[in-house]
């Protein structure tokens, strides 16, 4: 009887261990990124854990590191400007975009308060600074905006200029520079102090132009991982989409990022509206094909070697748990 009992035990403890094992995930994100807002929730709140994973958060200082991280297979998931992402992949890196982020309603032009400039059009000779990069997705927007809307390239005349979101302020007050190019949530503590404001939103002075809805941010992932691991990846989306759900009716998350990062009331208030706004969730052969529309008109802008191709392989469906 003694035995029939240790053996019954141990089968539900084997059963038990196989049901509660879980895919470990790896998140790679730039430092002090929005993304963090969702991920946390993801992990903080178990989500990830529903679904059979268990996800590890990883914040890299600087874009380089995380596109080393991303293509080295060092992070399973990767948060970045899909442009980032169909670049490799044209250069036959074995990454693959699986899901949009943000559409880049946290990406302002920003000016002191006291600027006479209005708006981006009158940037024209003016000096301004990115955060982004030569070859980032926010500086390549700036520059297609810039050259097919309002007739001056910036980055052809040598006015363009590249430095960390930290800096660009003090270059903003030395008069270093006129403009800057920002994202959230830096954009929103400046807007909120009341000393600085914005001039234009990338992704709404793209829709005006094009019609299009822009797509800024998405998360990827590698070859190696989609073949060992499919499941894994379809539930991070379901993780993702679930952990976005929370994060919409739970206010107190965006209070508990603002306290880490120093933003006062009034500029959390603002952070949590647009990035609300900015979380997009459309990921179908309809959406793809405005990436390629993009991928166009910066190819034109910034000439060959930049999106000379975007590859079938750079983006995937397959893992979005709402088409099974």
């Amino acid at each position: 009887m003694l035995f029939r009992l240790g053996f019954f035990a141990a089968v539900i403890l084997a059963t038990s261990g196989a049901a509660t094992a879980q895919v470990k995930v790896r998140i790679g994100d730039l430092a002090q990124s929005l993304n963090e807002i969702g991920s946390r929730a993801m992990i903080d709140q178990g989500i990830d854990r529903k679904y059979g994973i268990a996800a590890e958060y990883r914040a890299y200082p600087t874009l380089d590191g995380l596109f080393t991280a991303i293509r080295g297979k060092d992070v399973d998931i990767g948060f970045g400007g899909w442009t980032a992402i169909a670049q490799f992949r044209g250069k036959g890196l074995p990454v693959t975009m699986i899901f949009p982020v943000g559409r880049g309603v946290t990406v302002d032009v920003i000016v002191p308060a006291s600027s006479p400039i209005r708006s981006i059009a009158e940037l024209k000779g003016k000096k301004v600074g990115s955060f982004a990069g030569a070859a980032g997705t926010a500086t390549v927007l700036f520059r297609v905006i810039a050259s097919k809307f309002y007739g001056f390239d910036p980055g052809k005349t040598g006015d363009l200029q590249f430095a960390g979101p930290g800096l660009l302020p003090a270059f903003l007050d030395k008069g270093e520079i006129d403009a800057a190019v920002m994202f959230d949530p830096l954009a929103a503590k400046l807007e909120a102090s009341g000393k600085y404001r914005s001039i234009g939103n990338l992704a709404d002075a793209y829709k005006t132009a094009t019609g299009d809805d822009f797509l800024w941010i998405g998360y990827s992932t590698n070859d190696d991982f989609m073949k060992a691991e499919p499941e894994a990846l379809t539930n991070f989306t379901r993780a993702w989409l679930e952990a976005l759900d929370y994060v919409k009716t739970h206010p107190e998350v965006f209070e508990a990022y603002g306290k880490k990062y120093g933003l006062d009331p009034a500029a959390v208030a603002l952070l949590r509206e647009r990035v609300l706004a900015d979380y997009t969730t459309t990921w179908n052969e309809d959406r793809i094909a405005t990436l390629r529309r993009f991928a166009e008109l910066a190819n034109e802008v910034m000439g060959a070697g930049y999106l000379d191709t975007v590859p079938a392989a750079a983006f995937s469906t397959r893992f979005d748990p709402r088409k099974q």
